[in-house]
């Protein structure tokens, strides 16, 4: 019953001392005894050093144990200590008063030292158990707090990185859309994903006739991806810059052909250290020409919607991701080109994304999509690209994106049309 010799403490209140000779002395050697002559004295004694137990004599003069049992269990710091009433009354209705106000227990007099020695070990250990239960339970709340602040932490920091994310998606990964493109409208929407990852993209204009449009998404997740992702694209200005030819009246471009090639050469053996790889293909658009070449390394093939044409059709590529066979040769393809032709470029985030059932948005929705919208006009490509992203939206519900999910809209302008184009932006 002792913990390092400290005994529990008891603090019996009785108008008559007298009667609890017998059980102080059955009981000194394993607790400690107060004794209080009054319901008022046993008050101001509980209150100045709360006692572990405290025995009440129900019937004394002026305040009775009933009264001073209400007061302790009305004030918060002393409504836990146990109360056992002493009682020569063995009438069930005043147990059953005590034990409504909160006793624990009764003892009835004359007092027998085993029995009540019993009863009051008992009670002690109950007491004691719930302390520790007590314990354990203010420990297992002040965890959960520990655990709800660390949840929260985690959060906040992982809407950082989510942040951090975006603005690399947005500044290294993707880039501005250049400004003033005579005879084209570019539109471009973008909703990132729950993961930094390495969809990359490149609108570069050669001059005020000719524009390259590169796309490509590097093999995995994360900031590696994103680095990777942003190297390429570096690479694609340092290649195009290295192929650059000047003769002495004109700037002759390498053909997109030759810049891939390149891009094969300088990157294959990196990636392969790496253990990546990445799709991409590079479209080029030469409006004075009136022809699209392009080169597609393994990437979502364009979709192409001519003027005058009810179906879309699909820029295809034979050749394999870059990193994947050191002696791959890029080809291009060509096709003529001409005002009002529609293109639509887009991630593999879109056509892969699943709803709760597991079912891909797939091509083949996108494709109908696509050549539902309404011809000529005005060209507000944002709304059409936010019809795209609201029918994804519908599709997938709840599920979680993934993956970037990323539309880049190309529309090639008639002459009266140049001046509606909102999409630039």
């Amino acid at each position: 019953m002792t913990t390092l010799n400290k005994r529990p403490r008891i603090l019996a209140i009785d108008d008559t001392p007298a009667n609890l000779q017998v059980l102080t002395a059955a009981l000194a050697q394993e607790f400690r005894f107060q004794i209080a002559t009054s319901g008022e004295v046993g008050l101001a004694a509980a209150a100045r050093t709360p006692p572990d137990l405290i025995l009440l004599d129900v019937m004394m003069p002026g305040m009775d144990g009933f009264e001073v049992c209400r007061r302790l269990k009305a004030d918060p710091l002393l409504q836990a200590i146990p109360v056992i009433f002493l009682t020569a009354n063995a009438d069930s209705l005043a147990e059953e008063a005590g034990l409504e106000l909160g006793a624990a227990d009764y003892i009835t007099k004359p007092i027998k030292a085993d029995l009540a020695r019993l009863r009051i070990r008992n009670l002690m250990e109950r007491e004691a158990l719930r302390k520790e239960l007590a314990s354990q339970r203010d420990r297992l709340a002040d965890n959960v707090r520990q655990l709800k602040s660390t949840a929260q932490q985690l959060q906040e920091a992982r809407l950082r990185e989510l942040e951090i994310g975006n603005a690399i998606q947005r500044d290294l990964l993707q880039g501005e859309l250049p400004p003033d493109m005579a005879g084209v409208c570019l539109t471009r929407l973008s909703t990132p994903s729950q993961v930094v990852d390495g969809d990359f993209s490149v609108i570069h204009r050669l001059h005020a006739d000719c524009f390259d449009v590169l796309v490509g998404d590097v093999m995995g997740k994360g900031v590696p991806a994103a680095l990777i992702g942003a190297g390429i694209r570096s690479t694609y200005h340092q290649v195009l810059s290295d192929l650059l030819i000047t003769d002495a009246t004109q700037l002759v471009l390498p053909t997109p052909a030759q810049i891939v090639n390149q891009l094969h050469q300088i990157l294959t053996p990196r990636l392969s250290d790496l253990s990546s790889f990445a799709t991409l293909a590079l479209y080029r658009f030469d409006l004075a020409a009136q022809t699209l070449t392009f080169v597609n390394a393994g990437h979502t093939p364009a979709l192409l919607l001519r003027a005058g044409q009810g179906s879309v059709s699909e820029l295809l590529g034979e050749n394999l991701p870059i990193g994947i066979m050191a002696d791959e040769v890029y080809s291009q393809s060509a096709l003529p080109i001409a005002s009002a032709d529609v293109f639509l470029l887009f991630s593999d985030g879109i056509t892969e994304a699943r709803n709760a059932q597991g079912e891909e948005f797939a091509l083949e929705r996108l494709a109908a999509l696509f050549e539902s919208w309404p011809r000529g006009g005005q060209r507000i490509g944002h709304a059409k690209l936010d019809s795209i992203r609201q029918a994804l939206h519908q599709f997938c519900e709840s599920t979680q994106v993934l993956d970037d999910q990323s539309l880049l809209l190309i529309e090639l302008l008639e002459k009266n049309q140049e001046d509606v184009c909102d999409a630039n932006q």
